[in-house]
């Protein structure tokens, strides 16, 4: 785990957004790179996925390659302070349900901005 975690995350999407400042504070060195799907960067790493799978999900890429979905939600809380519980308890398995409501979800946290990409 030398390096970090390239997230590529669904920067208009209130709930998505929340979830980035939550990674960004959490992580444990060598941390996560947050990048929005819009960013050229996160567009450069997608392009090796089918159209239509890659604003769907999250994805998490590291010198491993590119994972997607609860997948990636897995290699993301592996990162993050805490994240062994979620982990552990096999609630990390739920992700395609909160992703699939994560609309409903964003009406329970902060709007807050994109976090800044270091």
């Amino acid at each position: 785990m030398g390096e970090p975690l390239i997230v590529l995350y669904d920067g208009d999407c209130r709930f998505c957004r929340a979830f980035a400042h939550v990674a960004r504070r959490a992580a444990r060195p060598p941390g996560v790179i947050l990048l929005p799907f819009d960013d050229p960067r996160a567009e450069r790493i997608l392009a090796v996925l089918p159209e239509e799978a890659r604003h769907v999900s999250v994805h998490a890429a590291d010198s491993r390659g590119l994972t997607s979905a609860t997948h990636a939600f897995a290699c993301i809380l592996r990162r993050l302070r805490g994240g062994g519980m979620l982990l552990r308890t096999g609630a990390y398995r739920m992700y395609p349900w909160v992703a699939g409501h994560r609309n409903w979800f964003g009406r329970l946290v902060p709007d807050l901005p994109r976090p800044p990409i270091d």
